[in-house]
């Protein structure tokens, strides 16, 4: 799909945080002729993305001072982050100090960063949310408290600090993990939602309007091996697409226009609920189910270009006026698998070149290499080794897709042993 032709050759673009996730913003700036700056604390050797940039800066991503110095110094064009919540902050903060488009203000930032802020939100907008406890309602056995409830922080990242209590006695620990994982010290008690559907949802509103989203089941970890907070699949699009999480689209719409966000991508997820949709976690970023490699494989669109331009020239591409992802992805149904692994050293890799040559499957981002270590059990995605993104005419053909993957693809420690844990049970996908 023809993007606006705006040449932006010789510009220059900051990536805040060099992680996996953003080589490909890195790759579409540099197909875009743009001279690419990537910083975090990291090492180059754990920040992948710094090792194909053009420059690299090891300045932390919250020494703010420092940042905008250099950025004035080399003269760079625009600062942008697309997939790590740590890294969402910094980008407005150094944004508003050099007068850089952004997806949004301060306050916007805060309120789609911070859970607490956004589900004030909700409420306020007449958006349905979990029902919340207060950490004053556990002061004592309190019999107006259902068990389980789900202890969080308000704004940490990737699962962490999060708990599911089943009596008061885990409530305490479970507050302290929480606290200990939130940069402000502020948590989030809510009930646990354990036999609801879990849901993804990814806007993108140009001028103010909606013009494209997709809404993606997500299928977490099993209880009783302690990953019921993380994902271990996706599926896009959702059986809810045109029923439950249509008739709520119009309130989620109203409220993002009524904070005043006008370009920007959002993301959120929900729980379906009955008939209602119960959203919670919001973000300004793409998810880690990366559906823009399903948008870029079902209509040809270059999101991670488009959101370079953006970044570059505060406007987005005009091929994203108008547009709405197709309901059924031009018939076909696009996944992501998440594998997780066991502590240990990562001592051999085997099938992973056979299953990167399938035609079905889309993309693979691998965490962890040969000879890598992974310290301790956290529960949470610390512990993925692999996404995988498939792309598959039906149901059926993704189970034997599946299927398939987990009889190929191995990863052994020193002593030979499986790493893998919480494989997908396919049979999920039917329920």
């Amino acid at each position: 799909m023809q993007q606006n032709c705006e040449n932006l050759i010789g510009k220059k673009l900051l990536v805040i945080g060099g992680a996996f996730l953003h080589l490909d913003l890195v790759k579409a700036a540099k197909r875009l002729g743009v001279e690419t700056y990537v910083t975090d604390y990291l090492p180059l050797a754990r920040a992948p993305a710094k090792q194909i940039a053009d420059h690299v800066w090891n300045l932390n991503i919250t020494e703010y001072d420092a940042l905008e110095e250099r950025c004035r110094r080399e003269h760079i064009d625009g600062i942008m982050n697309m997939y790590y919540n740590p890294c969402q902050r910094p980008v407005q903060v150094l944004c508003e100090r050099l007068g850089l488009p952004c997806f949004g203000t301060r306050e916007q930032y805060e309120i789609f960063t911070d859970k607490k802020r956004f589900l004030e939100t909700c409420v306020r907008y007449g958006v349905d949310i979990i029902h919340q406890y207060r950490e004053a309602d556990f002061a004592f056995h309190n019999p107006a408290v259902e068990y389980p409830v789900y202890v969080k922080p308000s704004d940490s990242r990737a699962s962490r600090g999060q708990s599911i209590c089943r009596s008061y006695a885990e409530v305490g620990p479970a507050i302290a993990r929480a606290r200990s994982e939130s940069t402000s010290g502020e948590i989030i008690i809510e009930r646990f939602m354990e036999s609801a559907r879990d849901i993804q949802l990814t806007f993108l509103l140009v001028d103010g309007e909606l013009h494209s989203e997709c809404v993606a089941d997500k299928y977490n970890g099993k209880v009783e091996e302690n990953l019921a907070g993380v994902c271990v699949c996706g599926i896009a699009p959702s059986r809810y697409r045109d029923t439950v999480i249509a008739d709520a689209l119009p309130g989620i719409e109203h409220m993002l226009q009524a904070v005043g966000l006008r370009n920007a991508v959002v993301f959120m997820q929900a729980f379906v609920d009955g008939d209602r949709l119960r959203v919670y976690d919001p973000s300004l970023r793409f998810p880690a189910m990366q559906y823009e490699l399903f948008i870029r494989e079902t209509i040809g669109l270059d999101l991670h270009e488009a959101m370079v331009r953006f970044a570059l020239t505060g406007r987005f591409p005009d091929a994203l006026r108008g547009i709405d992802t197709p309901r059924s992805l031009n018939g076909t149904i696009c996944l992501a698998i998440f594998i997780y692994i066991r502590p240990g050293t990562v001592s051999r890799i085997i099938g992973l070149e056979d299953v990167r040559r399938r035609k079905d499957i889309i993309g693979i981002e691998c965490r962890y290499g040969e000879g890598d270590r992974l310290e301790n059990w956290t529960y949470d995605h610390r512990q993925c080794i692999f996404t995988l993104m498939l792309r598959n005419r039906d149901l059926e053909e993704a189970e034997r897709t599946i299927q398939d993957v987990y009889k190929t693809l191995y990863v052994q420690d020193e002593n030979g042993n499986d790493m893998i844990i919480a494989r997908f049970d396919t049979a999920g996908l039917r329920k």
